[in-house]
């Protein structure tokens, strides 16, 4: 049997498309290492060659991580870098270092890179590609459009053209400059140097990756942070309080986890005894 749309619903059904960036799934194109990757709650290893999903965080280890998506975004990841993927092109960079290029597309055929930091975000122009600094060591992001128009979405926006740097303080805002700092230069992984470009697909693994329930280490620097994907973890991770390690891992960091109390501490409901009736 065909089940066939009335003819408004289809057309709501089209617009919507064609309103809305198609989502893209992300694959692991290439890793020096095995990347650490948290899905849901669970804590597993992956290799080239895997697909990676809204909500993974990654982090990686040795050399450089290459992601690409469907649409031909490309992500590069230095070694030590903590970051997470969500909807449309957004990613989440908790600390290390991170290049984007974006592909040369219309925002109805996909959604332009987005990255998140603790200090502000970043729009990546259509084509272009930046390079994102976020220390674990001090409250400053720095940024440096390698090719095209960057904005940052403050109020009122800062636009960021071709070469320019700019880095984000917790208390001088943002301070632009005509070339990146020597020291952001002498950091810097060496592949970051060349333009990111796509690669072919690898063969996925065909082993099962073997996966672990997450402890409060492997996902505390998430949670106190000050990232927008902040307000996901208390709903993703809260089967976790089973675990008596991990509700008492919470329980000892309250301070720093206030949306996390009425998850330990669900509010009192009112008796039905004490409850007074009109």
């Amino acid at each position: 049997m065909i089940h066939r749309l009335p003819f408004s619903t289809a057309g709501l059904v089209i617009a919507a498309a064609v309103a809305s960036p198609a989502y893209a799934g992300w694959t692991l194109a290439s890793a020096d290492a095995p990347v650490s990757v948290i899905r849901g709650e669970r804590l597993s290893d992956l290799t080239a060659g895997a697909s990676l999903r809204e909500g993974d965080i990654l982090e990686s280890r040795e050399g450089v991580v290459h992601l690409q998506d469907e649409h031909g975004t490309l992500l590069a990841l230095g070694a030590r870098t903590r970051a997470m993927l969500a909807a449309d092109a957004h990613v989440a960079l908790l600390d290390g270092w991170l290049k984007v290029a974006a592909a040369p597309c219309d925002a109805h055929a996909c959604a332009a890179p987005h990255v998140d930091t603790e200090r502000g975000a970043l729009d990546i122009g259509a084509g272009a590609a930046a390079i994102v600094l976020a220390r674990d060591d001090t409250n400053a992001v720095d940024i440096f459009s390698e090719t095209g128009t960057q904005t940052l979405p403050a109020k009122p926006p800062v636009t960021l053209a071709s070469g320019r740097f700019v880095t984000l303080d917790a208390h001088a805002g943002a301070q632009q400059s005509a070339r990146p700092s020597s020291a952001f230069l002498a950091d810097m992984p060496v592949a970051f140097r060349d333009a990111l470009q796509p690669l072919p697909p690898a063969k996925p693994s065909q082993n099962a990756p073997v996966s672990r329930a997450v402890n409060y280490g492997d996902v505390s620097p998430w949670l106190v942070s000050g990232l927008p994907e902040r307000r996901t973890f208390p709903a993703r991770f809260r089967s976790r309080l089973a675990d008596t390690a991990f509700r008492r891992d919470v329980d000892a960091h309250l301070k720093a986890l206030p949306d996390w109390r009425a998850l330990l501490y669900p509010p009192r409901r009112p008796s039905a005894e004490g409850a007074r009736h009109p």
